[in-house]
């Protein structure tokens, strides 16, 4: 509106300026009574004593020195249209900061008006000049109106913008630390100076921030580590605990700090705070469905009331729902401190990447069939540190070079294996996110033309694949186009959820793999284990697909899985990851113990008989089928025989149920109670084999 000659001719120019040099020296010097009056009006209106309140005495006569400054240059004779805009901008910029409605502006603008020209009545005597200075000064003032409107709109759409980026982030982000990250980028890009944290509680209950935005916030963050200041806490009796984040966190309410300066009270973090130049604060808890907090955002911003103004609060308000929901579904992430996230991602940048190697092998024969690339990062005291503990802390960008990284080291050991008489396969992780991503595409084939290794001796494992969304046909496609040209891909976690499940059907998998927590339960409820690991083998062989039992660490759960039809096993039982060049060695040396006709524990045993017990009931209205069968509950005996187990709670069982059938001993042993009983002593000596 200051920008064309039209428009400005009134308020600018060299006849302007002539017209004003009379007053500006008495105007600036009664710039400061104008200045004191206006505040003090300011002060006992009702839409801006609220905002005024917030101000502590330093800053009150800061507000005042300001007007006075701001009226010497709205007066200044010499002023420009463009250096008015960008004043004027500047100013509206405060006020939209501090929560002045565009309203309350108009509002306010009147009264300047009004101030302004009862100063200027006494300096000029009546006249046709004396009304043209009145013109130019009201032209000025409606100008200056026109430039902080503009600079409130503006702020008011780039919040809108910030609100469109999270709910994208929410929607959109493939793992927590994308999520938080892009969220974070889109609140530290408001207007306000804004710095902040996020946090979750660890085992512990303990809040930990995972990541921040802006340079005052990794200082207040040093602050805490260093002991200056206590860290957040929600724990009500700790004093931490009764600040903002607490009091957010306890009651799921938006907590909002408008003044630190003025805040009652003792108050630890005060001192520092306001060093940094923090002014107001406000504490979001972030909510689960049932209501239960998972995560608190603690913001900071160098203007009294930010947090409060209505424009943020709609904001904190959208925020605190779609965040917390976006957060619940990725909420499976490990709490990591950001100083130890900060560290595992400068070792991934300085290429720290080890990878170790985990023997696959069949079930039918031992033979080995390929080699899981498992990566490490390697701390600068050597540790190889898991990827349990430094993934949750990657985000996209972090993963893609994770798997060029660890490619390019498998790839080169597994040439080298090969020079030693070992052609084997190799499988590696590969992120969900990178299903359809044509920069994962190119790594793959970038790094396999470069070593000279075939598309074929690779296996890409997908863990957590996206469903149900508009990605789904796009990453069928890139799964579908890569099997063509070779590479074989493997479903990560069946047994994990309904959705893994689901997958099968939906991606076209050359291998699945049984999720090791089911095989863990075989530790604890035996029984309900391996039925799980049966229907999931017959699932996928249904959907002709090779099936992986991980997490074989005995020899008991290796012949179970071997018993019950899965193609092939890894676990410690088998061997732990180990460096590429203890790979032969283990080759070498290692002999396949299972013989699935004659187990020689009890979990191998019960595996035997679950399984033909499976079998009985399938054959039960035609039993002429069932003779080819029934030789198979002699497992149980074969193992009782071998284990000297004849005079055992076992032992006796068969013994005493064969002798009471008169319908033989195939039909006692498929009786509900034998049944039960079988199980029952299968289970026991299982768990005196593993020492439970």
């Amino acid at each position: 509106m200051m920008q064309g000659d039209a428009n400005n001719v009134d308020a600018y120019g060299a006849w302007i300026e002539a017209a004003l040099e009379p007053i500006r020296e008495p105007m600036a010097q009664l710039s400061e009574q104008f200045a004191a009056a206006f505040c003090d009006a300011l002060s006992s209106a009702a839409h801006t004593a609220e905002i005024i309140g917030r101000l502590g005495p330093s800053e009150f006569s800061q507000l005042q020195r300001r007007q006075a400054q701001h009226l010497i240059a709205l007066l200044d004779p010499a002023l420009t249209g463009p250096e008015h805009l960008a004043q004027a901008e500047h100013v509206g910029r405060a006020h939209a900061l501090v929560g002045v409605d565009i309203l309350w502006v108009i509002e306010a603008f009147s009264l300047y008006q009004q101030h302004i020209h009862q100063l200027l009545g006494p300096l000029l005597p009546a006249s046709e000049q004396r009304e043209h200075v009145m013109r130019v000064v009201s032209r000025r003032i409606l100008l200056d109106l026109a430039g902080q409107v503009s600079s409130l709109r503006r702020i008011e759409v780039e919040t809108a913008l910030a609100l469109s980026q999270i709910d994208q982030h929410v929607l959109g982000a493939a793992n927590l630390a994308d999520l938080i990250r892009g969220v974070l980028a889109a609140i530290g890009g408001l207007d306000g100076d804004v710095c902040g944290f996020f946090a979750r509680a660890d085992a512990y209950g303990q809040l930990q921030i995972e990541a921040s935005f802006g340079v005052a916030a990794d200082r207040y963050h040093q602050a805490m580590e260093a002991g200056l200041i206590p860290k957040i806490s929600i724990d009500p009796e700790a004093p931490a605990g009764q600040g903002p984040g607490g009091r957010a966190w306890r009651s799921g309410q938006i907590v909002a700090t408008d003044a630190w300066a003025l805040e009652a009270g003792p108050v630890p973090w005060r001192s520092i705070g306001s060093q940094l130049g923090f002014r107001s604060s406000a504490a979001v808890p972030l909510l689960d469905a049932s209501g239960r907090s998972i995560a608190l955002l603690s913001l900071y911003s160098a203007w009294p009331g930010y947090f409060s103004t209505l424009r943020l609060s709609s904001f904190l308000q959208h925020v605190q729902l779609v965040l917390g929901h976006g957060i619940e579904q990725r909420n499976h992430a490990s709490v990591i401190p950001l100083r130890e996230q900060q560290g595992y991602r400068q070792l991934l940048e300085r290429q720290r990447v080890v990878m170790a190697y985990q023997p696959i092998i069949s079930l039918r024969d031992g033979r080995l069939l390929k080699l899981e690339a498992l990566a490490r990062l390697q701390g600068d005291d050597g540790e190889l540190i898991a990827p349990l503990r430094f993934l949750p802390a990657f985000g996209h960008a972090e993963l893609l070079q994770l798997l060029e990284l660890g490619l390019r080291q498998a790839c080169a050991d597994c040439r080298e294996l090969e020079r030693q008489g070992l052609r084997t396969h190799i499988a590696i992780n590969f992120p969900a996110q990178g299903l359809g991503d044509p920069r994962y595409e190119a790594v793959l084939f970038k790094v396999l033309d470069a070593c000279g290794l075939g598309v074929d001796r690779l296996q890409l494992e997908v863990l957590e694949t996206q469903d149900g969304d508009s990605q789904t046909e796009l990453r069928q496609s890139f799964v579908q186009r890569l099997r063509e040209q070779g590479i074989r891909f493997a479903q990560d976690d069946l047994g994990s959820g309904h959705s893994s499940l689901l997958r099968m059907d939906q991606y076209a998998f050359d291998e699945v793999k049984i999720d090791q927590g089911l095989v863990r339960g075989a530790l604890r409820k035996p029984q309900r284990a391996l039925e799980f690991i049966v229907y999931l083998v017959r699932l996928a062989h249904a959907f002709d697909t090779a099936v992986t039992v991980e997490g074989l660490e005995n020899l008991g759960m290796i012949e179970a899985a071997a018993i019950l039809g899965a193609d092939q096993g890894q676990g410690y039982g088998i061997a732990r990851p180990m460096p590429a060049a203890e790979v032969m060695a283990w080759q070498r040396s290692y002999r396949y113990p299972v013989d699935p006709q004659t187990p020689r524990t009890a979990l191998g045993a019960m595996a035997g008989y679950l399984l033909w017990d499976m079998q009985m009931a399938a054959l039960a209205d035609r039993p002429a089928l069932a003779d080819p069968v029934q030789g198979a509950r002699n497992i149980v005996e074969q193992f009782v025989a071998a284990n000297q187990l004849a005079d055992s709670p076992l032992g006796r069982v068969l013994a005493a149920r064969v002798g009471r059938s008169p319908r033989g001993a195939e039909a006692d042993a498929f009786n509900p109670v034998t049944r039960l009983a079988v199980i029952e002593q299968l289970t026991e000596c299982w768990l005196d084999e593993i020492g439970h």
